[in-house]
């Protein structure tokens, strides 16, 4: 009889512990938040670059609905590869899927930026980044939240070229490229045309960062939905033989 009654609450402890874990799964337990921008005619593009162009094959009237598009490899939310800079680097259909996926650590330039356009992200601004929220792991993408994607819909001002043809807009310096390699990350992102700021003329940034085949994401969008630690990125970029680059859907999961 104890052996009877000492199974009938062995047996009921082990179902309420399996119906409570059962309980706490909470499924989806992630947020997807979209980091792309959409691309059509009228984005704003790199001077001299094609214009994004799309073009009708066949209306459902003909039975399926279906269009041909052309564009550059750096065109719209893009990534670049790091033959892009640096010859005998890999090129887009050799960067490992395993470096497309990882931590976003989300550095908030904002503020810097409002005051100079020309801004550069600093080794100072990761230090301090570090500071507060934690070493930045290896493998992670160290995203640049300027705030320059509010400029997005008016091509002009996203460009922000001068009447002398210089462009201004926010990037990465040299000495924070420098310790981001230090780091082993995995690449960078930024919501500018340009990982290098708009005046550059030696793409110090691309050179640094690329030449260690770490890649770039360039245009990124909605940034404000990304924490600064803890969100993981998924670049699913084209995987283009040879590609200097590709145009990529770039996805964050966000935990709820």
């Amino acid at each position: 009889m104890r052996l009877t009654k000492l199974g009938f609450v062995l047996g009921f402890a082990v179902a309420w512990i399996l119906s409570w874990g059962i309980s706490q799964m909470r499924l989806p337990a992630w947020r997807v938040v979209d980091l792309t921008h959409e691309l059509h005619p009228e984005i704003p593009i790199w001077p001299g670059n094609p214009l994004f162009e799309i073009r009708n094959l066949a209306r459902h009237a003909q039975g399926y609905y279906a269009n041909a598009f052309s564009c550059a490899e750096h065109t719209g939310t893009h990534v670049d590869a790091p033959i892009h800079f640096v010859e005998g680097r890999r090129s887009m259909h050799e960067v490992p899927a395993s470096q497309l996926v990882g931590e976003a650590c989300v550095i908030d330039v904002r503020d810097k930026v409002a005051r100079n356009p020309d801004y550069l992200v600093s080794a100072r601004d990761i230090r301090d980044f570090e500071n507060r929220y934690g070493q930045i792991p290896q493998g992670a993408f160290v995203i640049a939240r300027t705030g320059w994607e509010e400029r997005w819909n008016d091509p002009k001002r996203y460009v922000n070229m001068d009447e002398q043809g210089v462009m201004h807009f926010p990037g990465f310096g040299a000495d924070a490229a420098k310790l981001l390699l230090e780091r082993n990350i995995a690449g960078v992102g930024i919501d500018t045309l340009s990982i290098d700021h708009g005046p550059s003329k030696d793409f110090i940034a691309h050179k640094i960062l690329l030449g260690a085949n770490k890649v770039a994401i360039e245009n990124l969008a909605n940034l404000r939905e990304l924490p600064p630690r803890g969100a993981t990125i998924i670049v699913g970029a084209l995987k283009i033989r040879d590609g200097s680059g590709a145009p990529a859907r770039v996805l964050a999961l966000v935990r709820r």
